[in-house]
Parts: C-alpha cells; sequence; structure tokens
C-alpha cells in the first residue's frame, strides 16, 4: 500500500519553546527531514516544509531505484509546517486527492497534531496511546525519567525541577557530590536546551550549547535565568536536572516495537559530536569506542525498555539513548519515540549492502558539513574514487542535500571497518577543505 510520510520534525507538541528557535535551528530541522526521501518507494506521497531539490532527489533515486516520476513531494516552501498550513488548500486539499482510506501514515513524529491531519483524510493509525499523546509523554524528559526509574532501570541522579526551589537544593546536593551536573528543557531537540554547569573550569561539557561555571553564588542567578523558572510555577517548561558524566560516550538504539508481535532491535551506535559547540554531528553504526560488556548490558536493557513501551501501547519506531560512564556504567537519559536519526541510515546501508548489512559493514555519518553545488561534488567524489561502489562495498552517499539554500550536506561513509570508513571520510574532508579554501 501506498504510504503518506509527514516531515514534521518541528511541532509545538514536540519542542516547548519554539519562540527561541533561531533561523539557523529551522534551517537544521528542515534539513533533517530531506532524509525521508531515502525511505520513500514508488506511489508514495512525501510532506516537507521545503522543496527536495532535483540532483538530490535523482541521487537518491540511483541507489533506491524509485522513480521521481511516481512519487509526490508536496513542499510549500516554509520554515514550519503550521496547523493552518497543513490543513489548507495546498496541502489537504492536494492530499484529498491522492490519499484514500488504505494508506499506511507515517509521520516523523505521531503527536497529537499527527493524528488530527491523519483524520481529516480518514486514515486509521492504529495505536489507542499514541493518539491521545502518548508518543509526546514519552518523549519528555521529566516523564521518562519517572516511567524509566519506576520501571527499575538505571538513570543518572538528579531530578526534575518546577520551581528555583527544586532547582537550587537539587543543583547544590548534586555538585556537592560530582563535579557537574546537565540541565535539560523537558522538550528540545539537538542539545537545544541543554546547558552542562560546573565548578571546574576546565570542563568540557560534551552534548550541550552552553557550559556555566560556577565561581560563586550569584552565578545561581545565570542558571535560573537558563531554566527560566520562578518560586512558584514554570512558564518555560519544567527542566531536568541530573549528574553530567565527563568524558562519557553517548549511545543508542533503534528499537521497532510492532503492533502485533515482539520489540526488535533495529541498530545501534555511537553519537559523534563536533567542537563548537559540543553537540551531535552525526552517528557510528556500531559503536567505535564502548567496551563489549558495556555495549551488551546496553542492548539487552534497551531492548527491555522496548517491551515496556509496547506494552504502554506504544507503537513505532524509537531511539533509545544512554551514556556510558568511564567505568562501563549504563546510565539511560532519554527516549525519542519517533523515526530518529539513524531511521535513514539503516534504511541506507540496506538498500545499498542488504537486509544483513552490519553483519560486514560499518557505517559513519555526519551532518551540516560544508559543501560546494551537489551535482559538483557527485562528480568529485566519482573522479576521485569516493562514491559508493556495490563491486566493492564501500564508498560514500550523500544522506541530506541543503546546499542551494545552506551550503551543507550529510554525508555516509559505508565500508567493511571503522578504518576503511574513516579513511573515506578523511578524503572527503581534504576535497571538501579545497572547496572551502
Amino acid at each position: 500500500m501506498p504510504r503518506l510520510w509527514l516531515g514534521n520534525a518541528c511541532t509545538e507538541h514536540m519542542v516547548d519553546r519554539m519562540d527561541l528557535l533561531t533561523q539557523n535551528d529551522f534551517d537544521g530541522i528542515l534539513f533533517a527531514m530531506k532524509r525521508l526521501v531515502w525511505l520513500m518507494r514508488d506511489g508514495d506521497a512525501l510532506i516537507l516544509p521545503r522543496p527536495v531539490p532535483d540532483d538530490f532527489l535523482h541521487h537518491v533515486a540511483q541507489h533506491t531505484g524509485i522513480s521521481p516520476a511516481l512519487i509526490h513531494v508536496i513542499a510549500p516552501d516554509t520554515d514550519l509546517l503550521t496547523q493552518d498550513l497543513l490543513h489548507s488548500k495546498e496541502i489537504l486539499g492536494r492530499l484529498r486527492e491522492l490519499v484514500t482510506p488504505d494508506w499506511e501514515f507515517c509521520p516523523y513524529i505521531h503527536d497529537r497534531g499527527a493524528e488530527v491531519f491523519a483524520r481529516e483524510l480518514g486514515l486509521v493509525t492504529g495505536s489507542r496511546f499514541v493518539a491521545e499523546g502518548g508518543a509526546e509523554l514519552l518523549n519528555s524528559k521529566v516523564v521518562f525519567r519517572a516511567l524509566a526509574a519506576g520501571a527499575g532501570f538505571a538513570v543518572p541522579d538528579g531530578m526534575p525541577c518546577r520551581t528555583t526551589e527544586d532547582l537550587l537544593r537539587t543543583l547544590h546536593r548534586l555538585l556537592a557530590a560530582y563535579p557537574a551536573v546537565i540541565l535539560k528543557r523537558d522538550r528540545a531537540v539537538g542539545g537545544h536546551g541543554n546547558t552542562v554547569i560546573t565548578t571546574d573550569p576546565h570542563l568540557e561539557g560534551t552534548g550541550a550549547q552552553r557550559t556555566i561555571v560556577l565561581g560563586d553564588p550569584a552565578d545561581n542567578e545565570q542558571v535560573l535565568k537558563e531554566a527560566g523558572l520562578t518560586t512558584t510555577h514554570a512558564p518555560q517548561g519544567e527542566i531536568v536536572l541530573e549528574v553530567f558524566h565527563p568524558g562519557c560516550t553517548s549511545v543508542y538504539v533503534e528499537v521497532d516495537c510492532p503492533e502485533h508481535g515482539e520489540a526488535v532491535v533495529l541498530n545501534g551506535g555511537q553519537l559523534r559530536t563536533d567542537q563548537h559547540p559540543p553537540v551531535l554531528a552525526g552517528l557510528a553504526l556500531p559503536p567505535r569506542s564502548v567496551p563489549g560488556p558495556a555495549w551488551e548490558h546496553f542492548t539487552s536493557e534497551a531492548l527491555r525498555m522496548a517491551r515496556f513501551m509496547q506494552s504502554l501501547g506504544y507503537r513505532g519506531l524509537a531511539s533509545i539513548d544512554a551514556v556510558i560512564d568511564q567505568a562501563g556504567n549504563v546510565w539511560f537519559n532519554e527516549v525519542n519515540a519517533r523515526l530518529g536519526g539513524s531511521t535513514h541510515l539503516h534504511h541506507i546501508a540496506e538498500t545499498l549492502v542488504g537486509p544483513d548489512w552490519s553483519d560486514g559493514h560499518v557505517l559513519i555519518s555526519r551532518f551540516n558539513v560544508r559543501a560546494p553545488a551537489l551535482a559538483h561534488l557527485l562528480r568529485t567524489m566519482r573522479e576521485h574514487g569516493l562514491a559508493w561502489d556495490p563491486r566493492h562495498g564501500h564508498g560514500i552517499v550523500i544522506a541530506s542535500d541543503d546546499t542551494a539554500a545552506t551550503g551543507n550536506i550529510e554525508y555516509v561513509a559505508l565500508a567493511h571497518n571503522h578504518e576503511e570508513a574513516s579513511a573515506l571520510e578523511d578524503q572527503l574532508t581534504g576535497l571538501l577543505a579545497q572547496h572551502d579554501s
């Protein structure tokens, strides 16, 4: 059956402070949504905020075998798919002529806005839990901590905070025992809303947009301003304050919680970070620097968490995140109950290598990489032997292209081992540096 894909990565149900997002934030979110083209089959339809460049569409089609003439991309060229826009003649009106009740509905996040939209088209979505906002509950860092702790999963020491008293007393308790804590807004994406708080001026706050070094009690005011709390309520949403483990490794697994059958692990890996700011910049599948016993414990517990989510009524894909500290302890810190940053990567690897791709291959990705126009980049990659080569089973493909708007791409290097993948990446980095110089 055909599928209707909805690129709704940024909604009021997923991001608590839409007013804090900058144009760069919107560009990054919209850039990520173009990845959904890799998931399409002939006959499918995709709703995106911005159009898909023809060169990128044909690059994807070359590898997946889809025909650009047999898919439908509806993109009004805007920063945000608002509810008004989704229900407009431009989008809903066009889909009424195309979509029938037998279509499968595939939103990036199945929030209540997506459910309302699906019902307008007469689509049956399957999970009552999700239809009532269940995915949003799981995506909440505040709710996640309560559910995970109650079900016996290891979460970092800390607590959700609603008031100034909650925050200051918890901050004092944690910093008396640990070198750093991390403050997280309840609903934010990609490291936005994360602030590391420490008394160590040399500590590197990987995974956060900002680091606050506390030198005296007056610095608490800066923390309170960052949190947006008052003594009585939380006008900017609740926050989570929890221990930050310096030198930890951030890991994830993507799971599928089907309507019928057992939950399964689809893929897993390690998060890659940039330096300035030190936030998510790509993934490595499988992880490159995680001890075997710690990884086995994490994946086993993540599968148990997927079964727990399934028991609540959650259906669909989810990414389960944790950190592994230097002692090998696993600490779960959030669930992304939606399509994740590895969904398209896993599909790319399956498309290029096969369903058992991880038996003999590794994958590394990096996004927000400066690059020339895609047609020029692809030609240069072919000339230097970097493009995906099915005969030798290694090479690079472009996972998302935004060179026309922001000059950025996401690339995927697929190879037989991490050394080979790193060599491909290094060669590409060298070529891109020549372009920037």
